[in-house]
């Protein structure tokens, strides 16, 4: 049987009621809570599915890569994401890269906060040449 979402405007509370697709539309539903009458049907959100490649392309989009220049807090979303879906194990200067990045950080502050980040270090992206510093991760 479906399950289908309602909430009390009277009491505010959230449940659900099991129905048959013959008795939805046709009973009279009551809050379990407080006995109203007065209740709304909730419709939850929807989800689509991807895969893994398309929300990489996604991310990789040029269009998406517009405020990247000027908005360090969503170059760290976006290299977090990133990592998200690679599923991939990255170094521990990787994390603290992107947390200074969503504090509003600029490549070139981090950079010159963190000196010891080498040229060779294993990293999913190369942002050299990019405008964005000389910051490889």
């Amino acid at each position: 049987m479906p399950t289908y979402d309602y909430r009390c405007l009277d009491c505010k509370k959230k449940f659900d009621v099991f129905q048959t697709f013959n008795e939805y539309g046709t009973v009279q539903i009551t809050c379990k809570y407080c006995a109203s009458p007065n209740v709304q049907r909730r419709i939850g959100r929807i989800r689509i599915g991807r895969s893994g490649t398309e929300h990489l392309q996604n991310l990789a989009d040029p269009s998406n890569m517009d405020s990247l220049e000027d908005d360090p807090r969503t170059l760290g979303r976006m290299m977090r994401e990133m990592r998200s879906e690679l599923g991939e194990e990255m170094p521990a200067e990787f994390d603290e890269v992107v947390n200074r990045l969503e504090r509003g950080h600029t490549p070139e502050q981090i950079s010159q906060d963190i000196p010891d980040l080498s040229d060779d270090a294993p990293g999913p992206t190369d942002f050299s040449g990019s405008g964005l510093g000389d910051l490889d991760l």
